[in-house]
This record gives C-alpha cells, sequence and structure tokens, in this order.
C-alpha cells in the first residue's frame, strides 16, 4: 500500500505486541525518516528510536519501540515536527507497523546529545495485536464545509488527517490565486493549555496528507500580512 492510500486507512493503534522489530526494519524506518520532507528546511530537529524502559508514558498501554522526537525552538517548529513524522506514520502504516503520536509522555535515562533542541513528542511503533486498518466509514472527521469556507475535494486527504483528541483544529481559505490559507482555531485557556501545542503538531500533520497527495506541486510558505479570521491564528498558506 502506498502513502496516498494509507490516509483513508489508518488507525492509531493502542495495542502492540511485545516483540520488538527486527533491525533491518528499524533500520528502514531510520532512512524514511532521515529523508523525509521538512516543512522548514532551516529548522533543526532530531529523533531516537527508544525501547519501552526508557520511555514515561501515562498510557495503560505500551509498544515496544517509541519514536522520541526533538526540535530546535523556531517559527512553527511543532508544525514542522507534525508534517515530518505524520509522513512516518503513513510509511510504518504503509507497512504493516502500528503507530500512535502520544502527547503524554517523554523518555527517561535519555539525554539528547543535541543541547539546542526541546523534547517535542513520542510516537509508539510495533506490530499490532489486531487489526491495523479501517474503512473510511469508520472515521469521525468533520464534513468538509466545516473546515473550509468552500467545499473542495482536494482537501479530503487533510480531513483524514488525526489530530489530539480528535479535535481536528484546522480551518482552509481559499485565495483568488488558488492558494489556500491554513488557519488553526482557538480555544478557551483552559482548552488552550490541554491542546494548544498539540493542535499546532496536527496543522502540519494535516499538511502532510496534502502533501503526500500532492507531492510534486506542494509548496509552503508564510505570508508577511496574512488576513485575520476571527477566533484563529494564521498557520501558513500553501499551493497543491
Amino acid at each position: 500500500m502506498n502513502l496516498e492510500d494509507t490516509i483513508y486507512k489508518r488507525q492509531s493503534i493502542r495495542s502492540y505486541d511485545s516483540t520488538p522489530l527486527d533491525n533491518q526494519t528499524l533500520d528502514e524506518i531510520r532512512e524514511f525518516i532521515d529523508n523525509a520532507k521538512e516543512l522548514n528546511p532551516n529548522i533543526k530537529w532530531s529523533y531516537e528510536i527508544l525501547p519501552t524502559e526508557n520511555i514515561s508514558t501515562m498510557m495503560r498501554w505500551k509498544s515496544p519501540h517509541y519514536i522520541a522526537i526533538f526540535s530546535e525552538k523556531k517559527e512553527n517548529y511543532y508544525q514542522n515536527i507534525g508534517f515530518i513524522f505524520q509522513q512516518v506514520d503513513l510509511f510504518l502504516q504503509s507497512k504493516g507497523i502500528g503507530s500512535c503520536w502520544i502527547g503524554m509522555g517523554d523518555p527517561k535515562n535519555y539525554k539528547n546529545p543535541q543541547k539546542d533542541q526541546k523534547f517535542i513528542i513520542i510516537m509508539s511503533i510495533g506490530k499490532s495485536k489486531g487489526n491495523i486498518y479501517r474503512e473510511r466509514n469508520q472515521f469521525k472527521r468533520k464534513d468538509l464545509d466545516a473546515i473550509s469556507d468552500k467545499s473542495d475535494e482536494r482537501l479530503i486527504p487533510a480531513q483524514f488527517a488525526p489530530s489530539s483528541a480528535n479535535t481536528q483544529p484546522w480551518y482552509f481559505v481559499h485565495d483568488e490565486d488558488g492558494s489556500y490559507d491554513l488557519y488553526r482555531i482557538k480555544r478557551g485557556l483552559l482548552r488552550n493549555k490541554m491542546f494548544g501545542k498539540w493542535n499546532k503538531i496536527d496543522t502540519g500533520i494535516a499538511l502532510a496528507h496534502l502533501y503526500v497527495a500532492n507531492p510534486d506541486s506542494f509548496k509552503f510558505y508564510q505570508k508577511d500580512n496574512p488576513e485575520e479570521l476571527k477566533g484563529h491564528f494564521y498557520d501558513g498558506s500553501f499551493e497543491i
């Protein structure tokens, strides 16, 4: 299965076989990560694939491996991580390997050698105990009209993107030149504390789906003076 097809089949896996992945598979994962497309090539980031004993998480379930992800703090660095590692999520699941973004967890007994980078998030990976794929009608997603100022089938890949607690924080506005502006929903103080930084990753995840579906035409950029949209943050613009 290719990455674009996986967009409409993937699901977050929370039940894993404890058997570790073999070294060849782990090397293939590292090779893919090292060659994934970046949203902002000027941001330095790094990762480490760690075993269960090097991860602290509030989840009741465990996986044999976790990807601990780090980044330097620059504009859109959360979105950049979401963009890169959602490609990884799709790659893993296209190969029959389960994965799940985990906001409530961090590495332990591990120090990232890149001192200028902060820990961002972890992703669980391993062989799923159950069915790794689902059908389109099993997704619970907002209608296209609810995530865009116009109903646009080109945005369907973003519609199927995963997000923190399924908050789906993205909103797309069409420009006259055929490009798009991406906005992120503003939340109240409490919900912003709970989901604020994760929703930044989420919009990067949605952009990753749009890139995977349009690899030859996708282009991301920042406007100097974007239009304000009430109740939203501007997260960038793109062409597909």
